[in-house]
This record gives structure tokens, C-alpha cells and sequence, in this order.
């Protein structure tokens, strides 16, 4: 043989075992059409932003199409598609929920009518459209496969249309619940869109649905055809054995299991799942609340001592447990304020133990009525969105929001103290995601917690706000005419503490019932601008009821004159050394709470306890030897003695 045809032989044994190791052009271009996107219909954006939104920044083929691609399927037998049922998240509310339809190479467009299998336990769906697939091209289903075959990855890569890439089936992994069955990995690329393609051999067979791309290496996850050939179930499966309710260091883990009958709608099948879903997370509720009953609030055995020492703070906070098993007041830190007008600003925050994003109190617009600022949600959370600056990023580029519009969704709830939480939902048609705010009135305008999620998950923490309302907490600060138009609302908009609440401003004459806390005042050169701090507690003895703790009137906001009320307790073997010095002295009229005058270089104070000098009667009734209520009065130093006596007089007789 010469070197010649020697070589042309090596070639050409080269060139054909070459050509047997991949897929032709031809054969690509006759797989295609029995490959088809998974598309949804775009919602209508009715977001409002505060300046033009940049369109031409989105790619053309994005901005242009009338349909979100979010994943791939294909055809094995007449009218008979296949995808992964994780690409249509049934069971978790969607605003795209219904509007699932495949599109094919040609971009025509048909609506799935019928699911005929699913199981996400195996992560497959097996659907019908309306219209004859004779045209497509039907994949036939691999026997036989092995470590070391040749695979094409086909799908719908990224939303940019469908693409084939080439690797290798590496090996076989058992499903991590049970090891009914192995998964396939492979080494071809996969992107976002390629879920619910097939995984085929250089015969065109299927092999597995791509279902999983690996988040650490190019391993990459199938499922095997053969475990949709031999699921024959006439029912949907659902399975998921990660959920989990926590609360206060304890975690209840549990699982979600649900079927019924096929065929349905994909309409029907997502209402009836979702349904169960969320009826599971209030069994795991349920579940949770009886195994920890006693680990957790207010019944841990440490939450008598935390309720008799309380913190209190105007923005909402939540009663948490630490590492030491001890509660806490667990506050929002590095609070930034937003000055919106002259008498207006926004105050917010972030708390990790809170259940939402932010926490932020927002003042009403001058001119604006109390109630007219409550009822009106998408004022509020306009008002949030501006003072913020929210945005969403758009290639790189922040696009501010004035105003998601009206809410899609409003409720009141009744917590166990009777404060009505005034809840409302807006959607974000243009991500799938939701906003939720949860309100309480204050004299100043609103308190509101605030998350932005998911559609889904907004869904999930809308129920587990209901089930943590009692853990926060929220203190009153306010000008007495704010306070007076407070106490005016409706009975059905003020905590149950406060439904007899009354406030008057005359002159320099105030008057007050709001609580357990009375009383008149005059002769404090206070009016309706002076200021009152209401430190709002729960009750030790009712834990079901709330109570002021501590009040702090303010004259002048300018000067540091005040006078204050605060209740105390004993705390017995849970006081600390300096806490059992002061109750010792408190209870024994010992200096400094003999109402002596205590001159502090820019302060004069004076300080008595109420009860044991026969002062407050009313307020002090019923306290008993565990508890006492401590008065106090601070002028400027340039104040005369004889006015802070007067004054603090006039304080300590004025409370009734």
C-alpha cells in the first residue's frame, strides 16, 4: 500500500468516525421542529415611573416579543408534549400562571389545554395542545444508554431560541430522596430556558429531560425518559420535604404531599395544588405551635421576666429570643430619616427579625385628615417608593418608581391585642414579584412593615404575618393635636386599649384618658404643639392586653423640660445589682426618689414614687408590692426653683 492511499484511508476513517460522533446539520434542522418553547404572555406593566423607561437598553428580541420564554418542551407521540414541571411551577401562585403556551421554530403560538402527567417529586409534565402536531417531528425514546455516550443538550438556551450542545453522559446519580430511581449527569452546557429539553443520542433518541443545571461544575442533570414512560399514574403528584416553619431559635421541618386525578387544566390543577399548599403551611403552623408551645411567645418560662423589664421603641420592633434564652426588644437600626416637607418626613429602617424588608413610619400631608391618610394605601406606599427612591435595574441602569397604583388586594387584621393591621398587596406585573405592607395607624400618620418578594412567596408570608402580629411591637410619639385627632378615629381603627382614649387642648389645658394613664394638666405652659411619648407594653397579668408603660410629656420640643410617669416591677431573683439598689431605694422613698431636687449641671430633677406618697390614685390602684410608678419632672437649669417646684406639683397632682 502506498503512503499515499495509506493516508487517504486514515483520513477518511478520521473524517467518517468524526461524522458519526455528531450531529448533522440536516439532523438538527429535522429535531428543531419537534422542539418548542415554553412561552407566557407578558402582562401589561402598570407601573408608574418618574421618568420614561428606557426601552431601547432591553434587547430587541426581548423588548419586541410579546411573550416571556421560560423554558423548553418537546413532542414523543401525536399531540403528546414533555417538559419539566418545575418550568411551571404549579402549586405556587403566579401572575403568569395561566397563560402557559408553546411556540415553535417558527414562532407560531399554541395554548396548552390539558395536563395528562405530572409529578414535580420527578420533576416532569406531560401536556396537549388543541392544535394537529402531524408537521412536527416526533422523538422516539432511547433503550439503552451508558457512561461514556455522546448527548446533545437541546433547548431553548437563555430565551434566545433553541440550540444543541454536545458532551458527554458522565454518570448516574440516585434522586436525593429516595433513590427510586438514577438521575442522569452530563457535560454538554446548559443555561436558564434549556429546562424540560431533551437530552438525546446521536440516533436522535431521547434519553432524559433536562431538569437541573449545576450550579458548581459543568455537571449537568436529566431525567431519565424511561421514568416518564413508567409513571402511569392517572393522578398529579406533589411532593416537597423541605418546609419549614421557625420562630424564636426553633425549626419544624415538614413535608407537603398532595394528588389528584388528571387530566386538567393547567388553570385547574394550579388552583387545586396551590389550595393544598397553603392549607399545608397552616397544618405546619399548626404542628409547630404544638411541639414548641412552651419554647416559644409567651409562653417560654423566661417571657414573665422580659415582660416586667419591656423596651419600647416608635418604630416596629419584634420580641425575639437571644442565644441565652433571653427576650428582647429587637429594634430597627441605623434609622435614616427623609425629609419630605417641613412637618413630614419618612423614618425607615431594617430589622433582620422582622418579617419584612423595611419597617418605616411615614407622617400624613399636611391638610390631610388622619383617616383619609390611612385608608389610602397607594398614597402610602407612594410616599415610601419616592422618599426612597426605589427602583428596579434595567441592563445595568436604575429606573425609579412613583407608584405601583391601587392595591390588588386589602385587608384588616385583628390581632390578640385588638390592633387593627391595616394589610394591602400590590402586584409587579413586570417581574412576577409583589410588595406587602402591613400598617398601624399612629397619630403622625402610619407604622408599617414592608416586603418585596416573590409572587409566590409574598403569598406564604402574608400567612405568617398573621401568625407573629402579637411579637411587635409599637410605642406612640405625637404632638397633643395629633394625639387628640388619634383618639377621634373610629373604634375600629385604634387598639382595644384605647377605644375610650380622649385627648382636649384648650389654652394651656390638657386633658387626657388614653389607657390606664389620666389625668389634667395645666400651669405646664403645654399646648397642642407640646409633645407626648406613649411607651405601649403588654401586660404581665393579661398577656392579651396592652398597657402604658411610660409617658412623656414634652412642653416646648426646643427646651428640655419634661415630666414622665413610668411604671416599674420587681423583679426579684431576675433583678440585676443595680436594678435591685434602685428598687430598694424606690420603694423605701430613699434619695434620689424622695422628690428632693437633683441638680445636674444643665438639669434640675425631681423624682417620687406615686403610690407610696399617696399621689395617682387611679393609676396607682391595685399595684400591690411588686409594682410602682415613678414620677419625675427635668426643667433647664436656668429654671428657678420655686417654678420647678410649682411645676412638678402641678404634673404630680394632675395625674389622676
Amino acid at each position: 500500500m502506498s503512503r499515499f492511499f495509506y493516508l487517504m484511508v486514515v483520513l477518511g476513517f478520521s473524517q467518517v468516525c468524526l461524522a458519526e460522533d455528531e450531529l448533522t446539520s440536516d439532523q438538527i434542522k429535522q429535531y428543531k421542529k419537534g422542539i418548542f418553547e415554553i412561552v407566557t404572555l407578558k402582562l401589561e406593566d402598570t407601573t408608574e415611573y418618574k421618568d420614561d423607561f428606557p426601552f431601547d437598553l432591553i434587547p430587541f428580541h426581548i423588548r419586541n416579543d410579546k411573550y416571556y420564554s421560560v423554558g423548553t418542551a418537546f413532542l414523543i407521540g401525536e399531540d403528546t408534549f414533555v417538559s419539566a414541571a418545575h418550568v411551571f411551577q404549579v402549586g405556587y401562585r403566579s401572575q403568569f400562571s395561566n397563560n402557559f403556551s408553546i411556540r415553535d421554530h417558527q414562532g407560531q403560538v399554541f395554548k396548552i389545554v390539558e395536563i395528562e402527567k405530572y409529578s414535580d417529586y420527578r420533576d416532569l409534565v406531560q401536556f396537549k395542545i388543541k392544535q394537529d402536531t402531524s408537521d412536527y417531528y416526533n422523538f422516539a425514546i432511547a433503550q439503552n444508554y451508558e457512561a461514556g455516550d455522546t448527548v446533545y443538550a437541546a433547548g431553548n438556551a437563555l430565551g434566545e431560541g433553541v440550540i444543541f450542545r454536545k458532551g458527554s453522559l458522565t454518570s448516574f446519580t440516585y434522586e436525593p430522596v429516595n433513590g427510586l430511581w438514577k438521575n442522569i449527569r452530563f457535560s454538554a452546557a446548559a443555561s436558564p430556558g434549556n429546562s424540560g429539553g431533551p437530552l438525546l443520542n446521536l440516533a436522535g433518541e431521547v434519553i432524559g429531560i433536562v431538569t437541573k443545571k449545576s450550579t458548581s461544575e459543568n455537571l449537568n442533570h436529566a431525567l431519565p425518559i424511561q421514568e416518564l414512560v413508567e409513571f402511569t399514574t392517572e393522578s398529579a403528584e406533589f411532593f416537597d420535604n423541605q418546609l419549614a416553619e421557625m420562630e424564636s431559635t426553633k425549626t419544624h421541618r415538614y413535608t407537603w404531599k398532595f394528588s389528584t386525578p388528571l387530566p386538567k387544566s393547567i388553570s385547574e390543577l394550579r388552583q387545586e395544588a396551590e389550595n393544598s399548599l397553603y392549607s399545608r403551611f397552616v397544618s405546619g403552623r399548626q404542628e409547630f405551635e404544638e411541639k414548641y408551645q412552651q419554647d416559644i411567645f409567651p409562653n417560654h418560662p423566661n417571657v414573665s421576666k422580659y415582660l416586667k423589664n419591656q423596651s419600647n421603641e416608635n418604630m416596629l420592633s419584634v420580641i425575639d429570643i437571644n442565644g441565652n434564652g433571653e427576650w428582647f426588644l429587637f429594634e430597627p437600626s441605623d434609622t435614616r430619616v427623609v425629609k419630605i416637607h417641613e412637618d413630614e418626613s419618612l423614618y425607615f429602617s431594617s430589622s433582620d427579625k422582622m418579617l419584612g424588608d423595611y419597617q418605616f413610619t411615614l407622617d400624613k400631608p399636611q391638610g390631610t385628615k388622619l383617616i383619609d391618610f390611612i385608608n389610602n394605601k397607594k398614597g402610602i406606599l407612594d410616599g415610601f417608593l419616592n422618599s426612597v427612591q426605589w427602583h428596579r435595574t434595567v441592563m445595568n441602569t436604575q429606573v425609579h418608581i412613583s407608584s405601583y397604583g391601587e392595591p390588588a388586594y386589602e385587608e384588616a387584621i385583628k390581632d390578640v391585642y385588638g390592633r387593627v393591621w391595616h394589610m394591602a398587596i400590590w402586584n409587579d406585573t413586570y417581574s412576577d414579584r409583589g410588595i406587602m405592607i402591613y400598617c398601624l395607624p399612629v397619630p403622625k400618620g402610619v407604622a408599617c412593615d414592608l416586603s418585596e418578594n416573590s409572587t409566590a412567596a409574598i403569598e406564604v408570608e402574608k400567612l405568617s404575618y398573621h401568625e407573629n402580629l402579637h411579637r411587635i411591637m409599637l410605642s406612640y410619639s405625637a404632638k397633643m393635636s395629633e394625639w387628640q385627632e388619634f383618639v377621634s378615629l373610629p373604634k375600629e381603627m385604634l387598639p382595644a386599649f384605647l377605644h375610650k382614649a380622649k385627648v382636649s387642648v384648650e389654652d394651656s389645658n390638657i386633658a387626657f384618658s388614653i389607657g390606664n394613664l389620666s389625668g389634667a394638666l395645666s400651669d405646664l405652659k403645654m399646648d397642642g404643639d407640646s409633645e407626648l411619648y406613649l411607651a405601649v407594653e403588654i401586660d404581665p397579668y393579661q398577656q392579651d392586653q396592652l398597657v402604658v408603660g411610660h409617658a412623656n410629656f414634652t412642653p416646648n420640643a426646643n427646651e428640655d423640660n419634661a415630666y414622665y410617669v413610668s411604671k416599674y416591677y420587681d423583679l426579684k431573683e431576675n433583678a440585676s445589682e443595680n436594678y435591685q439598689d434602685f428598687w430598694a431605694k424606690f420603694t423605701t422613698l430613699k434619695s434620689p426618689y424622695n422628690f428632693e431636687i437633683i441638680d445636674e449641671g444643665k438639669l434640675i430633677k425631681k423624682m417620687m414614687n406615686l403610690s407610696a406618697n399617696g399621689k395617682g390614685a387611679k393609676l396607682t390602684q391595685g399595684s400591690g408590692d411588686d409594682m410602682g410608678f415613678l414620677a419625675g419632672c427635668q426643667v433647664q437649669s436656668d429654671v428657678s426653683i420655686d417654678e420647678l417646684n410649682r411645676t412638678c406639683d402641678a404634673f404630680i397632682n394632675g395625674i389622676d
